[in-house]
């Protein structure tokens, strides 16, 4: 199995995406709505049923095994929040199986797990509205079939009974990173890319992002294309904990390709201010580079995790060292927060993580 065909593409029942389209609004964001941040409370996460056997090499252990995985990460999550899980109907009753009670199922057809970039972008304007953005989401720049994945954003705005306003832009949720006062983070790679964004300049894509999200600084990170599926997101490698904290991701010293352009973006960010003028401190979480999987694909960042409401979930890889590391680190950047710690290898061998295969719906 080969990075470019492990994930797919599906989409909303007729009906939902009947409702989403008559709620779709004007392309402009109206005014006054923004991206939260992410630690901002939640009405629930969303989630994706993986329903292509064939991305994971056909029906049988392994297959079951990822979606095994999906499910308990969603009843974990379902102990601290409310969880959607969007689900073909004939898979149902397999989903119910692995989730548990708690999880709710929402009948929207899915191809594969990656709720983070099919999914609806949700933005409140603090007088408890809230509205969700649509991104356009082309299979990671046509990398693989996305019929219905692309119709995902609209089937969960109709089920949050929010308006959906249409991007100028095709892009994905984890290819951004904000947090909520102001201030974006991206790479040029997955955005100033003509498989997504042709014949856009990178001031042209910059305005509609503010435009979009409600932002008011935008801060561009250098990216490696073409390596990986999603020609580098942002939130593998540097994540927004707070406004002015940061987590990186790398290893002090790594003299590759993606140890150097780590060491860039370190410069970059720590000769920048945030959109309130505020210097970042940047904490530290080196990626492991001893697990269990022995998946060529496989992704040891510990970057990639999720902040829920009363928990942050964070992977661990069979690394002791570094992955007590990971946890004792989260666990002093949110001490108002439950760490959980998952063995989701199976997220992980198939190129993304926690972060990946959820999407937060903010309270209004």
């Amino acid at each position: 199995m080969t990075a470019s065909d492990r994930r797919t593409f599906l989409g909303a029942t007729m009906a939902a995406i009947a409702t989403a389209r008559s709620a779709r609004a004007d392309r402009t964001r109206p005014q006054g709505f923004f991206a939260p941040a992410e630690e901002a409370p939640h009405a629930r996460t969303w989630m994706c049923w993986p329903s292509t056997a064939a991305i994971y090499g056909g029906p049988g252990a392994y297959y079951d095994d990822v979606q095994a995985t999906i499910g308990r990460l969603a009843a974990a999550i379902a102990g601290f929040e409310p969880v959607a899980m969007a689900v073909p109907d004939e898979h149902r009753a397999a989903a119910a199986a692995a989730c548990g009670p708690k999880v709710e199922l929402v009948s929207i057809p899915t191809d594969d797990m990656w709720a983070r970039d099919n999914g609806a972008v949700f933005l409140i304007d603090g007088k408890g509205n809230r509205a969700a953005l649509d991104l356009h989401f082309n299979g990671w720049g046509g990398k693989q079939r996305h019929d219905k994945d692309k119709a995902i954003a609209a089937a969960m705005a109709a089920h949050a009974g929010c308006p959906l306003y249409d991007s100028s832009l095709t892009g994905e949720g984890g290819g951004i990173e904000y947090d909520g006062e102001g201030t974006l983070l991206l790479t040029e790679t997955c955005w100033v890319n003509d498989n997504r964004n042709p014949g856009k300049s990178k001031a042209e894509i910059e305005a509609a992002l503010k435009a979009d999200l409600g932002v008011e600084k935008v801060i561009w990170l250098p990216g490696i294309a073409g390596q990986e599926i999603t020609d580098d997101h942002i939130d593998g490698v540097v994540r927004v904990v707070r406004p002015g904290v940061l987590v990186v991701s790398g290893v002090e010293g790594d003299t590759s390709q993606w140890g150097a352009l780590m060491k860039e973006r370190r410069a970059i960010l720590n000769a920048t201010t945030d959109a309130r003028g505020r210097s970042f401190t940047l904490a530290e979480i080196p990626w492991s580079d001893t697990f269990r999987s022995t998946r060529e694909d496989f992704f040891s960042g510990y970057a990639n995790f999720y902040v829920g409401n009363g928990a942050v979930y964070t992977p661990q890889f069979g690394d002791p060292a570094r992955d007590r590391h990971a946890a004792e680190t989260l666990a002093a950047l949110y001490p108002d927060r439950k760490v959980v710690v998952l063995d989701v290898d199976r997220i992980y061998e198939n190129g993304g993580g926690i972060h990946c295969v959820t999407q937060q719906e903010p309270v209004g």
